[in-house]
């Protein structure tokens, strides 16, 4: 049994600070006067000047029918009697869960799996990874997926964007009343929460304190591990993120590795440039951690 794995390009993969070999399925993002694959049309980097410089909120498709089949494909030439998939979470995106029902009828001669996601971004990525180093030393792909369930289920992300314009227009954040009226005078630190949702987690005055906030949470989601992984995100903002993450390799003793990743263009068109994050990744007791 030889098991491929492809991820959707919200995982954060492409700019991932590890090596893996999984194939990337694309999205696309709509302006009003352009369509752009991502990765392929435009790059992060490009794609954060040009939000920068225009007043509308894109939108984006997930990958189509025809996008997964063809790495699917792929994989099926190499050899694969089964391919995962990890798309970007149930919570934001129906089309992994749409597509999972419609499996057996899509794929022919190739066993075609779509794991239950629950995470976006490079927290989705690093499941995928570990999907893909199971499957390396024989797991099966039920045993994959049960076993990246566990992962993802204990992975812990908070954020804080400049403008919430993004996620409000397109419907991404859950339960927002009592925000909206009073974004001029609050920093609201926003949550995935375990359904793979994003949430408003509290109000917090000013950017700064907000920042020093999701430090604290980092932290506390970490104190009862021995082996964590930490990743600062961003979106357009490098030299902020490299600052955060030294911060916290000072207050923690317990990182495996404290990483900055960038936040993909097919995320960023729905969260804007500007935001900050902080991930904690417990890898401590997890089965066949060393992969990772």
């Amino acid at each position: 049994m030889k098991i491929g794995i492809t991820a959707d390009c919200s995982s954060g993969l492409e700019y991932a600070p590890f090596e893996h070999n999984v194939k990337i399925t694309r999205t696309t993002i709509n302006f009003k006067d352009k369509t752009l694959v991502d990765g392929i049309d435009i790059t992060v980097d490009e794609f954060y000047k040009m939000l920068e410089n225009v007043e509308e909120v894109p939108s984006t498709a997930a990958p189509s029918i025809g996008e997964i089949t063809a790495r699917v494909e792929e994989w099926k030439k190499e050899g694969c009697s089964d391919v995962i998939h990890f798309p970007i979470s149930f919570g934001l995106s129906p089309y992994g869960l749409n597509m999972s029902n419609l499996a057996d009828e899509l794929f022919e001669g190739i066993n075609v799996h779509f794991f239950p996601s629950k995470q976006a971004c490079i927290m989705q990525g690093y499941v995928a990874h570990y999907g893909e180093k199971l499957a390396q030393i024989g797991k099966t792909p039920e045993e994959i997926i049960q076993l990246c369930e566990e992962f993802q289920n204990r992975i812990s992300t908070h954020f804080i964007v400049d403008n919430l314009k993004y996620l409000v227009k397109n419907g991404r954040l859950t339960s927002v009343a009592g925000f909206i009226g009073t974004l001029a005078n609050i920093k609201p630190v926003l949550q995935v929460n375990k359904e793979g949702k994003i949430v408003p987690f509290e109000k917090v005055r000013t950017k700064g304190k907000a920042i020093e906030r999701i430090k604290q949470l980092t932290v506390e989601n970490g104190l009862n591990y021995q082996d964590v992984i930490y990743v600062v995100l961003h979106s357009n903002r490098l030299e902020e993120a490299n600052k955060i993450a030294e911060d916290l390799s000072k207050l923690v003793n317990n990182a495996r590795r404290v990483e900055v990743t960038t936040i993909t263009s097919t995320v960023g068109a729905h969260i804007g440039s500007g935001v900050i994050g902080i991930t904690c990744i417990p890898v401590d007791n997890l089965e066949h951690n060393e992969l990772i």
